[in-house]
């Protein structure tokens, strides 16, 4: 987005724990067209194959769950949530890979060729904007890697977290479009900011 304002974070990853709540919102974030969700999570949002493999346990596309990620992708719009293992029955019925996966087959996300057929006739090098979510443990274990990668929120939402948490962002060094700012200066700005914002993180 042309004069979009760029906020890096700079703090170790436990630090950034306060903005989970924002994750479970949803970021804007940007992937490649053509690539499975397995490529996805860990090329276009830099999340470790084991965290993929044995943490993730919950996805869903567009509102219904996936099973196999390896067949899926995401598309441009779409909403991708991400979860670990959810409790109770449905929770077990909502997993990936579920033995009763077979009970929730009509909402099911199957993977087809629409999907890919949406990016047929566009660059297929250009990256396609969708909303991330993330939710319990995964909005904590993964965020670090996902802010590393660069995210969109709007300034507004990111002043109305900090406002109401003093502890958010509390141990984090800042710097708006360049310029070093103390969290304090950091909350003026984001208060007179209209629109969206683009938030990284330096580990």
């Amino acid at each position: 987005m042309p004069n979009q304002s760029t906020l890096v974070l700079r703090a170790a990853p436990e630090a950034l724990a306060g903005l989970a709540p924002l994750a479970r919102e949803g970021f804007g974030v940007a992937a490649r067209p053509g690539r499975p969700l397995r490529e996805t999570l860990t090329q276009d949002f830099g999340l470790c194959p084991d965290c993929v493999e044995e943490r993730i346990q919950t996805v869903f596309l567009d509102g219904s769950p996936v099973d196999d990620i390896d067949q899926d992708s995401a598309h441009s719009g779409c909403t991708l949530a991400l979860a670990a293992a959810m409790p109770g029955v449905a929770g077990i019925a909502m997993r990936r890979g579920s033995p009763v996966g077979v009970f929730r087959e009509g909402v099911t996300h199957h993977a087809d060729t629409a999907d890919m057929s949406n990016t047929a006739g566009a660059d297929q090098t250009e990256p396609f904007a969708l909303t991330l979510k993330l939710f319990n443990s995964v909005a904590v274990e993964c965020l670090a890697n996902v802010l590393a990668k660069g995210v969109e929120v709007r300034a507004a939402r990111l002043a109305e977290l900090m406002e109401s948490n003093p502890e958010a962002l509390a141990d984090v060094s800042f710097a708006l479009d360049g310029q070093p700012l103390d969290r304090g200066a950091v909350l003026r700005a984001l208060r007179g900011m209209a629109g969206a914002l683009r938030l990284e993180a330096l580990l």
